[in-house]
């Protein structure tokens, strides 16, 4: 202490080594202080106990390795207790990092397997029910069978049928021009007729009781009167009287 307040250089332009080396007891007992805050209940002693060897170990060889860094290439590689802490700090974030890993995929992998059993108590019961309805399905079966055989039969008479249809529609069509050409030739014939009709009407109105008393009074009438007379007999359904006479 002395020196160093002769010489404050020695304070001032050294750098002095104050990183002592903790003994194995230190380093386990601090790695025990950090692994027993883990809230890990599978973890028993044993374990616990491999880790903290494991991280002994590690710091223990690193540090070795130091001293052959130094002697083969002349460059100082300091491992501190530092150094140890944040091994344990990184150690103890990796495991609670794998532990909520291995969580996840536990939960994810009992999820899927209480799928696939839900999956195989539904097919089991689905076969169940499968094998309750094989009966039912080959009745339903049998009577879709009976139905399309029906509907094979009535196809047939429907097609018979529908054939007979054709046939007499074709009858009736030819009927229907028959019909429809009588229908000419009578229509054909009253336009004919109506103007012998109608000059009919326009000289019955023309008669009086003069042109009825004179032909009343015919003896021989007239073959015209005679036809006349015949017709309007005929139309108001007059039965002819037989009159003494001569044989025409």
């Amino acid at each position: 202490r002395a020196r160093l307040r002769q010489f404050p250089s020695l304070v001032n332009c050294c750098t002095i080594d104050w990183f002592n080396q903790w003994p194995p007891e230190a380093l386990q007992s601090v790695a025990s202080s950090f692994f027993q805050d883990i809230p890990d209940p599978e973890a028993t002693p044993e374990v616990i106990e491999g880790m903290i060897q494991m991280c002994v170990e590690i710091h223990q060889s690193v540090a070795q390795k130091c001293k052959v860094y130094l002697a083969e290439l002349g460059r100082h590689n300091y491992v501190t207790p530092k150094s140890y802490l944040e091994l344990l700090s990184i150690f103890t974030t990796l495991i609670g990092k794998k532990k909520q890993e291995l969580k996840v995929a536990k939960t994810r992998m009992k999820s899927g397997l209480d799928k696939l059993l839900r999956t195989a108590e539904d097919v089991a019961k689905m076969q169940e029910e499968l094998e309750l309805a094989r009966p039912l399905l080959a009745e339903a079966a049998k009577d879709t069978l009976v139905t399309m055989e029906q509907i094979e039969v009535d196809t047939a008479v429907a097609e018979e049928t529908r054939n007979d249809v054709q046939a007499e529609e074709m009858k009736a069509k030819v009927k229907a021009q028959t019909a429809q050409a009588i229908a000419d030739d009578a229509q054909k014939d009253l336009a004919e007729a109506l103007p012998a009709l109608d000059a009919a009407l326009a000289s019955l109105r023309n008669l009086n009781k003069n042109d009825v008393t004179e032909v009343r009074a015919m003896q021989r009438p007239p073959l015209g009167v005679k036809l006349v007379i015949e017709a309007v007999c005929i139309m108001k359904g007059v039965k002819p009287k037989k009159v003494a006479g001569e044989k025409p």
